[in-house]
């Protein structure tokens, strides 16, 4: 599985890196390590865009930021109710045995939240429909499937029904449910490439004019961070990569957060309310992303505990995890927004 949090585009037009791991497990797309007690890199010079990027229609805009709003806002749960259903269904290919000494059932899924976004996504589509509203299309009609099946699947499981009949439909529902579980997966990681994709665009155009009409103040920094912060994770969000590419990626991203403090401590009248939330939120990405570099570019092994800690819920405790630096990126994320709130 691959779960997600894509910031806003009013926010700070950022699509967060790919994590094949509901809850930061390493069953899901998680994130990647980099290695490196003491990171050694050269200074990051400007950050700048290219030069062809072009803003967006303001209809545009709302349609991307529309789609980034549902996926951040059902994907998630969609992504842990699958884990937890996968989490004691050892086997997904045959489904429940009915021997199972632990029953976890499933999480629930808002088919009302569904429903309100699969009605924005089909007026939304309307309008010009390219790649983004194609996939778009398919990933939340897959999710609605997903939903239903997930909410009679609920019920059965959270009443004890399967105590009552042997696990007789537990079996029965296991087919389709699995196969709207795998469908949903699939639609989701295009969805989700195909938003960063376009918000890459829109990042680069916003940034182009923030530095040319503002120059390196505290909007145009604060988004430069978020940039460096989302290419690192696309690197290090991988279960393998390249230790040194992922070292200098870790040191530009380092030097435009170091500005980013510098800038606000110089003119700290500027800074809004939430910015000290989101300075501990990059410090805390920045360890974790210091932690996965050193576990890979020193080819650090997972202990036996390390191992027994790397399920969905508790995967994020291991130091140098995928799971670890994906949830700090999603809190750095979830603090850049709040500042724009």
């Amino acid at each position: 599985m691959r779960t997600r949090t894509l910031a806003g585009l009013g926010l700070i037009l950022l699509a967060t890196a790919c994590s094949k791991n509901t809850d930061n497990a390493p069953a899901t797309t998680t994130t990647q390590p980099v290695a490196a007690s003491q990171v050694q890199v050269a200074p990051v010079t400007a950050v700048t865009a290219p030069a062809a990027a072009s803003a967006p229609t303001a209809s545009s805009s709302d349609k991307l930021q529309d789609y980034i709003a549902c996926y951040n806002q059902l994907d998630r749960n969609a992504h842990r109710s699958i884990a937890r259903y996968a989490s004691w269904v050892k086997n997904m290919e045959t489904g429940p045995s009915g021997k199972e000494s632990v029953v976890y059932g499933l999480y629930k899924i808002d088919v009302d939240e569904i429903a309100k976004c699969q009605a924005s996504f089909a007026q939304a589509g309307k309008a010009a429909p390219g790649k983004l509203d194609v996939a778009a299309t398919a990933y939340i009609n897959s999710l609605a499937e997903l939903g239903t099946l997930v909410a009679d699947a609920d019920q059965y499981y959270s009443r004890d029904n399967y105590k009552d009949d042997a696990f007789a439909k537990g079996k029965k529902m296991h087919a389709p449910l699995a196969a709207a579980m795998k469908l949903f997966e699939e639609k989701s990681n295009v969805f989700s490439d195909e938003i960063e994709a376009e918000n890459d665009k829109v990042l680069d155009a916003e940034m182009q004019q923030l530095e040319k009409t503002e120059g390196r103040q505290l909007p145009y920094l604060q988004m430069a961070l978020m940039s460096k912060a989302k290419h690192l994770i696309r690197l290090i969000g991988e279960e393998k990569f390249d230790a040194a590419t992922a070292a200098k990626a870790l040191a530009e991203y380092e030097s435009v957060t170091d500005e980013a403090i510098a800038y606000v401590k110089k003119n700290s009248e500027s800074a809004a309310s939430g910015w000290s939330s989101l300075e501990r939120a990059s410090e805390d990405y920045r360890k974790a992303a210091k932690e996965r570099v050193r576990r890979i570019r020193d080819k650090v092994p997972y202990s036996e505990g390390d191992k027994m800690m790397l399920k969905p819920g508790s995967a994020w405790m291991v130091e140098g995890s995928q799971e670890k630096v994906t949830k700090a990126y999603n809190e750095l994320i979830e603090a850049s927004n709040r500042m724009h709130r």
